[in-house]
């Protein structure tokens, strides 16, 4: 177990990594320390880019690469417990250089409750992981508890970008930042939520569900 401040953390390294090539293995274990909570509150430290921006769930992290490479001057962070999708992004990360990319392995509740007050300025949700069995809802990374760490630690003005292309989390993510009052849907009309909001780089799920002709839902929150 990892200790901090007196507070115990899961070690997420105990689980076993079947799937990984030799040289994802060695990344990790090269970064393990680097990606780990305890370095999450080195984040406070920087104060030299435009924009701070967390992905939670980057799966294999495609559009938080091409975000980093694209915007040098702002800060791109992420949070992941999928080894795969983390380790090879780290290879990619040590190819370009990049200097704007901070990453962290494991649950992002864990990280929520951790960041600064008022330190983001945007937040992604790129098509989270649905759970569709009703014993498994309190798994969802969108509940009570994570939105109001969300919003305590936007500023003013901040946005929350939630993509999904499950009918089911769709409205459950949507019920629940609506519910909090420090957040407003920006939208003119409900149905503008199925017209996308970002010309950026299409991620592998989205471009999986339009081959498939299922339409996704783009939702943009904006705290008050």
């Amino acid at each position: 177990m990892n200790f901090f401040n007196g507070q115990t953390f899961k070690n997420y390294f105990s689980s076993r990594n079947r799937s990984l090539t030799k040289d994802q293995q060695l990344i990790l274990e090269l970064y393990q320390e680097k990606i780990s909570i305890e370095s999450f509150f080195e984040l406070e430290k920087l104060n030299d880019f435009n924009i701070k921006s967390l992905e939670i769930g980057f799966g294999t992290g495609e559009k938080l690469l091409q975000s980093a490479i694209s915007y040098p001057d702002n800060l791109f962070i992420g949070i992941e417990y999928y080894k795969k999708g983390i380790a090879q992004l780290l290879l990619n990360i040590e190819k370009h250089k990049l200097k704007n990319i901070r990453l962290f392995y494991g649950d992002a509740f864990d990280y929520l409750k951790l960041l600064k007050t008022n330190f983001l300025d945007e937040v992604l949700i790129m098509f989270p992981d649905p759970w569709p069995k009703k014993r498994h809802w309190k798994r969802r990374i969108i509940n009570n508890a994570s939105v109001i760490e969300i919003s305590r630690s936007l500023k003013s003005n901040g946005t929350v970008l939630f993509y999904t292309d499950d009918k089911s989390i769709a409205f459950w993510g949507l019920r629940h930042f609506i519910l909090n009052r420090n957040f407003k849907w920006a939208v003119d009309k409900p149905i503008d939520c199925k017209s996308r909001i970002l010309s950026s780089h299409i991620t592998k799920y989205e471009l999986k569900a339009l081959k498939n002709n299922i339409q996704p839902y783009y939702f943009n929150f904006v705290k008050q």
